[in-house]
């Protein structure tokens, strides 16, 4: 019995075209520069497969996120012109409220600030399975429901560094959609993950109270070259 209903909707799948639409848009996906207009009028669909086709690692794929950064900057650059995107990288040891605070910060600037809010958040990649569970994006419950915010969980893929390979190339994608204020949540890192702070104009270090003595947050400053530590 169960057969002849799987059967029977299978049949009805096909007769209605869902594989054959599935088909192509899995076979014909939009071209770059179709995808770089649709993402700097506002497009987020549009946005998420840019961040997707950017975080790709295939040869032919690269090639087309560079084809397809290139003609958003230009694009945006048109219709923006010089805009000023601020970029805050946020990093501390695991568990200390990252996406929390990050949540926080997002709805406070969309409703009270008026601007809009890209989060991108990195999460570690199993060195077993290659696998992530991208629970960055599970914890902020109330930021994503804004429209004028835009969440997106990204894995390491195994790279160090506290931030993912294709994080900056990301990070232009969102200011060509016109987003305000990008943060960056870096895995949970220890004393040598410092990347974040070459890609955003402000890094916060979130610390639990009473983890460590004045001299390690003295070598934290050091590390990441940043005049400002906020301790929560």
């Amino acid at each position: 019995a169960s057969r002849c209903v799987s059967a029977r909707m299978a049949s009805r799948f096909i007769r209605g075209g869902y594989f054959a639409r599935r088909c192509v848009r899995a076979f014909h996906p939009a071209a770059p520069e179709e995808l770089a207009e649709r993402l700097v009028a506002g497009d987020r669909v549009a946005l998420s497969k840019a961040i997707t086709l950017a975080e790709n690692t295939r040869t032919d794929s690269r090639d087309k996120a560079l084809i397809l950064l290139q003609r958003a900057l230009l694009l945006s650059k048109e219709k923006h012109g010089e805009r000023e995107t601020f970029r805050i990288g946020i990093s501390g040891a695991p568990g200390v409220g990252k996406s929390s605070f990050i949540e926080s910060m997002g709805c406070y600037v969309t409703d009270n600030i008026h601007r809009s809010v890209a989060v991108l958040a990195v999460d570690p990649s199993s060195p077993v399975s290659g696998g992530s569970i991208l629970g960055d994006r599970t914890r902020m419950e109330q930021l994503p429901m804004r429209k004028s915010a835009f969440v997106r969980p990204s894995p390491t893929r195994g790279r160090l560094g506290g931030v993912a390979q294709h994080t900056d190339e990301v990070i232009q994608l969102c200011e060509c959609a016109g987003y305000d204020v990008v943060f960056v949540e870096t895995v949970g890192v220890g004393q040598s993950e410092v990347e974040v702070s070459s890609v955003c104009d402000m890094l916060l270090l979130l610390l639990q109270p009473g983890a460590g003595d004045a001299l390690q947050v003295r070598s934290a400053i050091a590390a990441h070259n940043s005049p400002r530590t906020f301790q929560t």
